[in-house]
Order: C-alpha cells, then structure tokens, then sequence
C-alpha cells in the first residue's frame, strides 16, 4: 500500500468503516510509516479534540468554538 492510499483511507480506518483485509493492509502499512503514523495521530488528535469540546457545555472554562 501506498503512502497516498493509506492516508486517503485513514478517517474509514478510525470510523471502522473498512474490510478485515484492508484494515490489515492499513495496519502493515503503518507498522512501517512514520509519516503515516503522524497522518493517523494528527486525524485522531483533530477528532478528539472535536469530539471532547462537543461534549463540554456552553459556558464552561473549557469550551471553544468548534
């Protein structure tokens, strides 16, 4: 798998929204890619940080504009 292909099939790797074997194919792919790895932990941050500040209510220290 290519650097392209893994990184355009990131978002459906965390959304679990690929096939076993291609899942296996992404994972091989970033056993072995820093690059990637640091496309995968950049889209998992991005998410988490969505998600987390989607949770905190209006008003509170911690919440931003999403």
């Amino acid at each position: 798998m290519s650097c392209r292909d893994a990184i355009h099939l990131i978002c459906w790797y965390l959304e679990g929204k690929l096939t076993a074997s291609v899942v296996r194919e992404v994972e091989n792919h970033l056993s072995q890619c820093k690059d990637c790895r640091v496309v995968l932990n950049a889209a998992t941050t991005t998410l988490d940080s969505y998600f987390n500040t989607a949770k905190v209510p209006a008003g509170h220290p911690d919440s931003r504009v999403a």
